[in-house]
């Protein structure tokens, strides 16, 4: 059972005076000081050292260049909020200070020293990017060495532990660049933190899996930053080729179909058929069964990256049927997930254009929909999907972009309790976010459940691609405490020859469809 603290936690921020303050660190403060687990208590001006080697002359200098070119893709956050709340927090380190306070969270220069851990009962907290405790020049050694993502890391330091422990980590899809990578990064680790201290406040903040801690990375040759300045140099006149084509509706075939059969925990995307491309873009299928009559329903877009609509078309031995226009809308529709309630059948696409979650009810299917219900007004949702559980529960689980200069839909996935498909009574999980990272966050497709097993088909988001690979998550535990999943199978385009990056997964019975961008 979930302890209930009796208050809510005392955080000290370690930061001197003339420590500058980044963006992140004051979209922190700004949250922390509305937080009911968190009450703010004090500053103390840390003594140890926090080694974080330089970037060198030449990398800081193309990062300035960088920096100014992508100036107009940075929105700056308003600190004078953060700067307040600073300017009234009293000054602590005196011995009668000593474990006044429950938690230190290192906003500075310099970490805690050995003698100074006494003044809080679970010692510092400090977060590291890629090792070092800034960001943007450790994402060009990231992105310069052909990594995954991004990493981030919270590490811990106490009177029991002087050395660094790790607390949380999670890791995040690469921008075009270092100075957006940092950027972005920096401001997910908000979340991170955030959702660590929730779990410390209510008793429920496990060691993670063993994993090594993230070494501090040393400072670039000089052939490693040339080698970095060409590759983003190289990226930004690929990025804007494919712009220019775009414009001129001859954009290059993006997503793709295909399908096959058999069990879903050992599929052979390989010897899966493709099927026929209808649009320029297909994507994010749907297998629906109606009337004996398999469709698909699926996200097509033209060439020159307007707004897609939804299509769906009969899933055959042989393929495709003819595809029909199922829904139009003057916004941007993608992700058809298609459900059924009783006899009532409904659709609940992608609208995020439109700052809200759309339930669309079936009149004369698969061609005619009614706006059934909307929820989430003014907000960014991707992705959702909505089931009914065994004990009669309806579960929405949607990748909710909780962002400030970044929107991003890939690195957190938030669950609720509903009523159904009239969205009513929407309850947060007390966990949210229940996943963090670009790993395994973003859903990918609905629930399978076959054998008394839930799946989650989840996307994996790495190198720099939306819809890298395809994750198989099976999801252990679901109430309303708890979120447990685990992952089964992973593809990458290594199991799909010719292929750039797979991303939904959707299954009916022993068939299955999936999409897949060639490279």
């Amino acid at each position: 059972m979930d302890r209930v603290p009796h208050r809510p936690l005392r955080v000290l921020i370690v930061r001197a005076a003339s420590d500058p303050i980044a963006d992140w660190q004051a979209m922190l403060l700004d949250r922390l000081a509305v937080d009911p687990l968190v009450t703010l208590v004090g500053m103390v001006a840390g003594q140890g050292a926090r080694t974080d080697r330089p970037g060198g002359t030449l990398l800081g200098g193309i990062l300035s260049i960088e920096r100014r070119l992508v100036a107009g893709q940075l929105r700056c956050y308003d600190t004078s909020g953060a700067r307040a709340i600073l300017a009234g927090l009293s000054q602590r380190g005196t011995p009668q200070d000593s474990d006044s306070a429950d938690l230190a969270i290192v906003l500075g220069a310099r970490d805690l020293s050995d003698d100074q851990l006494h003044l809080a009962h679970h010692g510092s907290w400090s977060v590291r990017f890629a090792g070092a405790a800034s960001a943007v020049w450790p994402a060009a050694t990231v992105t310069q060495r052909a990594s995954p993502r991004m990493p981030v890391e919270i590490l811990s330091r106490t009177v029991h532990a002087p050395g660094n422990v790790l607390v949380r980590t999670a890791s995040y899809n690469l921008k075009p660049g270092a100075v957006l990578t940092g950027a972005f990064v920096e401001e997910k680790s908000v979340l991170l933190i955030l959702r660590a201290l929730h779990d410390l406040a209510t008793g429920q903040l496990c060691a993670p899996p063993s994993a090594d801690m993230i070494p501090a990375p040393v400072q670039p040759t000089l052939l490693e930053a040339l080698g970095y300045a060409v590759a983003f140099a190289k990226a930004a006149a690929v990025k804007l080729h494919h712009r220019m084509r775009a414009r001129r509706g001859k954009g290059r075939l993006f997503w793709r179909l295909a399908a096959g059969a058999g069990p879903v925990t050992d599929m052979n995307l390989a010897a899966s058929a493709i099927l026929p491309a209808h649009n320029h873009t297909m994507a994010d299928p749907f297998l629906f069964e109606h009337d004996g009559t398999s469709w698909v329903f699926y996200e097509a877009m033209n060439a020159d990256d307007g707004a897609g609509w939804i299509e769906a078309a009969r899933l055959t031995e042989d393929g495709l049927g003819a595809p029909v226009t199922a829904l139009t809308c003057p916004y941007h529709l993608s992700f058809p997930f298609v459900f059924r309630d009783g006899d009532e059948i409904f659709m609940m696409p992608e609208t995020q254009q439109s700052r809200r979650l759309e339930v669309w009810r079936a009149t004369d299917f698969p061609t005619g929909w009614t706006l059934h219900a909307t929820a989430f007004e003014g907000m960014y949702l991707a992705d959702s999907i909505l089931w009914h559980a065994e004990d009669g529960q309806w579960w929405l689980l949607t990748n909710l972009s909780d962002h400030f200069a970044f929107q991003d839909h890939s690195s957190e996935l938030y669950l609720f309790s509903v009523d159904g498909p009239s969205l009513t009574g929407l309850k947060p999980h007390p966990r949210n976010p229940v996943v963090i990272g670009a790993e395994h966050a973003r859903n990918a497709g609905a629930p399978i459940l076959q054998n008394g097993r839930l799946f989650r088909p989840s996307q994996n988001n790495s190198y720099g691609v939306y819809g890298y690979g395809l994750n198989l998550m099976e999801i252990r535990r679901l109430d309303d405490k708890s979120f447990e999943e685990v992952l089964l199978r992973r593809w990458t385009p290594d199991d799909l020859p010719g292929s750039r990056g797979i991303h939904h997964l959707s299954v009916l019975n022993d068939r299955y469809v999936f999409d897949w961008s060639g490279s």
